[in-house]
């Protein structure tokens, strides 16, 4: 049997999904392993694929910088499958709460706007891109994450 290449990309958040999910491979990444090959996980890794296709690829964070937006479209087209992980990968919040900021607060942060090249709304990834599933939570739930994740495995 074939391993499933799996990849994990993050985007502008806390990493909270991230850190949660190192907790769950402390539990499950031996068994999962004769399934899978680790492909690219920075949390992990410094050593990034750039030219595979991957098979399953999970991804946390929200899109809100140009450089993320031109990112996340190109790990789709290299996606099988792609996982939206967490709430800001899905809903964009909390990370995209500046796009309820008022005026005031939008001038304050305007030159670090500009400085960082970000995007004038921040967005969820699911907003740019099609996900094939999504595991909800702030950060994710271990159980629906495990229920997903072995769905394509």
């Amino acid at each position: 049997m074939k391993k499933k290449k799996v990849a994990i990309f993050t985007f502008t958040c806390d990493e909270g999904c991230s850190i949660y999910l190192i907790e769950i491979f402390n539990k499950k990444l031996m068994g999962w392993l004769e399934k899978m090959e680790l492909a690219y996980f920075l949390s992990m890794a410094d050593k990034r694929d750039d030219e595979s296709i991957f098979d399953i690829v999970l991804v946390e964070g929200a899109i809100t910088t140009f450089r993320d937006l031109k990112e996340i479209k190109e790990v789709r087209k290299r996606s099988k499958i792609l996982i939206g992980m967490g709430n800001c990968a899905i809903t964009g919040m909390p990370t995209c709460q500046r796009n309820n900021f008022n005026e005031k607060q939008l001038d304050e942060i305007e030159k670090d706007l500009k400085r960082f090249d970000f995007l004038p709304k921040c967005q969820s990834i699911k907003e740019v891109v099609k996900l094939d599933d999504e595991i909800p939570g702030c950060p994710i739930d271990e159980q629906k994450f495990i229920e997903v994740f072995e769905k394509y495995l």
